[in-house]
């Protein structure tokens, strides 16, 4: 965001969410993603105090086509619309362009959700569609060399960063180990699992030097958010939580990872997302960043500034990342052991900052 004229003049009002434990400890052959997310709506819509009617605006993301999911979850009419693809990325973007919506005058209320079933499916995201995978779009020769996965990429991207600044995988397991430490705090995460930086060195390569504790869950699971303007929310159920600031920043290359593992786009977002309303690295005290892979919780760090570029590992050694250390990363588990709703609106992040700014706003209320 180049400027201030929207900072703090729109708000997340309601959350909803699947249990996404509940949901990992049982595949079920015949859930749907449409019943997650008609659920995960109708929690939003609680949790905001608000109904069906009052929503005019959809955002979904990566669910196939979005008028069978909007009308599942009982809409009918809306007065803005949008469907993005699937993708991490695109969660901060739906969130930025729900904004811009009410700000505007687009609509009053914007209702974003997606929803996947992709442990129930038997999902996997390696190896050929043939069989069933999902390679990522790049290179012709990519996986002609066995780059069959995003996976493999960053693990084929780590080894380079590893010849450049000398990291070690134990010293990458420090990432993983404080986010999946983090999960055993939060009811609904579906790993609650406490690891030692020795179960991570004992556990298996996935693609080496990436190890299974560095990966992402493939879970079932839906997320739904609501936005509105700010004097609109100040009526909700809630304290609303403001957004304050967005940005976007895209490294467009044929290749799955940039060459400088992100470093420049992640400075420029920096800036765009910070200066405009004269806040600094140093005034955030918490990030929740995303987390398919523990090295995109380094190249984030590097790349925002918060640790010097080239010796994030050293940075974030003896528990800077977890809690209670300086600067607590994805506090609920992450993708990592939390759930991971790929998609614009799914990113369980969303919900977990909003909770957590909400339950601080009620604590100073008492």
């Amino acid at each position: 965001m180049s400027d201030k004229a929207i900072c703090e003049k729109t708000a997340i009002v309601g959350i909803g969410s699947s249990d996404f434990r509940a949901l990992y400890g049982e595949r079920d052959p015949e859930r749907t993603a449409e019943d997650l997310a008609v659920a995960a709506v109708r929690d939003a819509l609680d949790d905001a105090g608000l109904k069906l009617d009052d929503i005019d605006g959809l955002i979904t993301a990566g669910v196939g086509h979005y008028e069978p999911f909007g009308f599942r979850s009982g809409l009918k009419d809306v007065r803005f619309l949008a469907d993005y693809p699937s993708g991490g990325r695109m969660c901060a973007i739906a969130l930025a362009h729900a904004a811009m919506a009410v700000h505007h005058g687009l609509a009053n209320y914007v209702v974003m959700f997606n929803s996947v079933v992709f442990r129930s499916a038997g999902a996997r995201f390696g190896g050929s569609p043939a069989q069933g995978g999902n390679p990522p779009q790049g290179n012709l020769y990519d996986a002609i060399a066995g780059m069959a996965s995003p996976g493999a990429l960053y693990a084929l991207a780590f080894t380079r960063y590893q010849h450049l600044y000398g990291a070690t995988e134990e010293q990458l397991g420090e990432i993983a180990v404080a986010i999946r430490n983090h999960s055993v705090l939060n009811p609904i995460a579906s790993l609650q699992q406490h690891i030692t930086i020795d179960d991570y060195m004992q556990s298996r390569y996935v693609a080496r030097p990436l190890r299974l504790f560095d990966y992402c869950l493939i879970n079932d699971g839906a997320v739904a958010y609501i936005v509105t303007t700010a004097e609109r929310a100040k009526d909700l159920r809630h304290p609303p939580v403001y957004i304050a600031s967005f940005a976007e920043q895209a490294t467009l290359r044929e290749h799955y990872v940039a060459e400088d593992f992100w470093y420049d786009a992640c400075g420029s977002m920096r800036a765009d997302l910070l200066d405009s309303i004269g806040l600094s690295i140093q005034d955030v005290d918490s990030v929740q960043v995303y987390d398919n892979f523990s090295v995109s919780v380094l190249w984030g760090l590097e790349g925002f500034g918060f640790a010097p570029r080239g010796q994030g590992l050293d940075w974030l050694k003896g528990g800077r990342i977890a809690l209670g250390g300086e600067l607590p990363v994805n506090t609920s588990g992450g993708l990592k052991s939390c759930g991971h709703p790929i998609g614009a609106t799914g990113a369980r992040m969303v919900a977990d900052i909003t909770d957590q700014l909400i339950a601080r706003l009620n604590a100073m209320d008492q």
